[in-house]
């Protein structure tokens, strides 16, 4: 019994390179959606994935929310990713990166008179923690909790999304 042990560990300590899969260089797509609990609204967008390293990843996107009650909003982000494997096809990243929004509002009109909307551009950080899950050759989802700091409209972001790489 103690040999079938052994042998087990060494041959799952033979297969651990598998799980660290070469991506240096590679460059993704995908879409995304999620909801934004400051604008308390869905949102969609684009994003991209460069892996600069096998475990350190750029990814910058876009994501415009829809219009609620007056208010609107779009957003760029770029993160940083560092990707730790957790199995052959899953993987955990905590993410840092920067934030840029533009927060409006067109209020509605009351009796023929109009209010006064305004239109703020506003600079962030985001922190949070992603996974990530190959479903099929090239093809990944992906799920990100982020909170976002920005000077008084700060919020929690979740997303989901599905991407492709090369």
């Amino acid at each position: 019994m103690r040999r079938i042990f052994i042998l087990v560990c060494f041959l799952s300590l033979l297969s651990t390179p598998k799980m660290l899969a070469q991506f240096e260089g590679t460059f993704g797509l995908g879409v995304h959606t999620g909801y934004g609990a400051g604008i308390k609204s869905l949102g969609a967008g684009v994003h991209a994935h460069y892996y600069y390293t096998n475990n350190i990843r750029f990814a910058p996107s876009f994501t415009s929310f829809l219009e609620r009650k007056g208010s609107g909003m779009w957003m760029a982000d770029v993160d940083a990713h560092y990707v730790f494997p957790v199995s052959y096809a899953a993987s955990l990243y905590p993410i840092a990166g920067l934030h840029y929004s533009q927060w409006k509002y067109n209020p509605p009109k009351k009796d023929g008179i109009a209010d006064e909307g305004w239109k703020k551009h506003l600079p962030g950080a985001n922190l949070g923690l992603g996974f990530q899950y190959d479903i099929a050759y090239r093809i990944r989802t992906n799920y990100e909790l982020k909170y976002q700091l920005i000077p008084n409209h700060s919020q929690v972001l979740f997303t989901a999304g599905i991407g492709f790489w090369f």
